[in-house]
């Protein structure tokens, strides 16, 4: 199993590399965005203005303050609230709260504007309500870039989870990745990314090192569990200098697979497929959430046919093999 270590981070490495290849000036140079007081200054008093606050503060940090997003609050008190841009240049209607069954979609393009609905429970877990944010602000981000009729790399929810990354929003994703804890029934665990931790402390390594950031700063923001990954991939990766020069100057090389990379330490694959389980953060299950509202609208487009490449279907097998052997070890 340890020697498949390697293809199964060389798979994220490459994803995200073709992200960012792609995305190209758009990107610009992001910040690394950290959940302390220099990022987010306001006050947050879990209402309609302060959501419309956060999302407006992020967008600055992700530099896509010229996309007008509209914020609604759905569920509770906050139900009846008008949607509003925040420019005043345009609103949406308020959302009326569908059955509890009937997910609320997160994202919907309203043409001119994008609507972002907000559950108001999640007004109640700083994690999860900023890392879904960050995830809805990646796949407004890679929509708004992409080519017409370009479609988007399945599934959409990792490539959402790669660009908010890519926007500086790894800190965010890590946290958001494994949620830790206690309950009467004993410590749990869940998350609200499609990407694993592990995976993307791969992805948050590449965007630290293509940026040239310093770590310290957000080591101190991490939990232990992502902290301890981050500490093992963000070296592992800028001691590939070859690797760490492609990602600043050429990211199209690792796409294509024109790199030598050292194996990592064979511990760093056995935190990926941990089985995922419910956490009860405050009052509200997280699998609550997940089943009242989803996540990212599917993508926008039907995929084009890709050529077949022989080398990377076999890497795929490999990693799917990886994934399926380490799930069946956890268990």
């Amino acid at each position: 199993m340890d020697c498949l270590a390697g293809p199964a981070m060389r798979a994220v490495l490459e994803r995200y590399a073709t992200l960012v290849a792609r995305l190209g000036g758009e990107l610009g140079e992001r910040p690394l965005v950290l959940p302390t007081a220099e990022f987010f200054p306001d006050a947050f008093g879990k209402d309609q203005r302060s959501a419309l606050r956060l999302v407006r503060r992020m967008q600055k940090h992700a530099g896509m303050t010229d996309i007008p997003i509209a914020v609604q609050i759905v569920g509770g008190d906050e139900s009846a609230a008008q949607g509003a841009c925040g420019s005043g240049g345009c609103s949406t209607a308020g959302c009326a709260v569908p059955e509890a069954d009937e997910p609320v979609p997160r994202l919907v393009d309203d043409g001119g504007t994008w609507r972002m609905n907000l559950p108001a429970a999640e007004l109640d877990h700083s994690v999860v309500l900023t890392t879904n944010i960050a995830r809805a602000l990646g796949y407004v981000f890679v929509v708004e870039t992409r080519e017409e009729g370009e479609a988007l790399e399945e599934p959409v929810e990792a490539t959402a989870d790669l660009a908010a990354v890519a926007l500086g929003f790894g800190v965010l994703l890590l946290e958001g990745s494994y949620i830790y804890s206690k309950s009467c029934g004993g410590p749990k665990v869940a998350r609200v990314t499609r990407l694993s931790c592990p995976e993307l402390a791969v992805a948050f390594s590449a965007f630290a090192v293509r940026g040239g950031h310093g770590l310290r700063s957000a080591l101190r923001e991490l939990g232990t569990t992502q902290r301890a990954l981050v500490e093992q991939t963000h070296p592992w990766l800028d001691a590939n200098r070859a690797v760490a020069e492609a990602l600043r100057t050429a990211p199209e090389r690792i796409t294509s697979g024109e790199y030598e990379l050292e194996e990592p330490r064979p511990w760093l694959l056995r935190l990926f497929g941990k089985s995922r389980r419910a956490a009860n953060v405050g009052d509200v299950e997280l699998e609550e959430l997940e089943a009242m509202f989803s996540a990212l609208p599917a993508a926008p487009a039907a995929p084009r046919a890709r050529r077949s490449d022989p080398r990377r279907d076999e890497l795929r097998e490999l990693v799917d093999e990886a994934m399926a052997e380490a799930r069946s070890g956890a268990e």
